[in-house]
């Protein structure tokens, strides 16, 4: 395995393990996420943050280049459908816990950020003919 590969993959490993942390610890730090930013909620903003560099490092972590736009748009699929069902299953354990809570518009704000995230992949594997 070539070694860019090897540095996503860890770069992959160690946001998923960021996204993790945040997600479930609590959290007394005094940050006020109640307020907006640009007349959104700060938190939706974070979340939309949070999962937006996902497709770009999956992309970068796991595809192999085989000039054939369909089976790149088969894995950007793929990578969707996953970030998704990660971003889910993270407000379901959140709503399992005693400190924090689900929220559907957590999972929205979750999924833009995904959709946003893999526009972008697709820009620059356009760009670069890289498919």
């Amino acid at each position: 395995m070539e070694k860019k590969k090897i540095i996503s993959r860890i770069l992959l490993a160690l946001y998923l393990a960021a996204v993790c942390i945040l997600c479930f610890i609590k959290m007394d730090s005094g940050i006020d996420f109640g307020s907006t930013w640009f007349g959104l909620p700060k938190d939706k903003v974070v979340h939309f943050l949070m999962f937006m560099p996902y497709p770009v490092l999956a992309y970068f972590a796991f595809r192999k280049a085989d000039g054939r736009p369909a089976s790149f748009l088969m894995f950007m699929l793929a990578i969707i459908v996953i970030g998704i069902a990660i971003g889910a299953a993270t407000e379901i354990i959140q709503g399992l816990t005693d400190y924090r809570s689900a929220d559907i518009n957590d999972l929205r704000a979750d999924s833009l950020g995904i959709f946003t995230g893999s526009i972008l992949t697709l820009i620059y594997a356009v760009i670069s003919r890289r498919w």
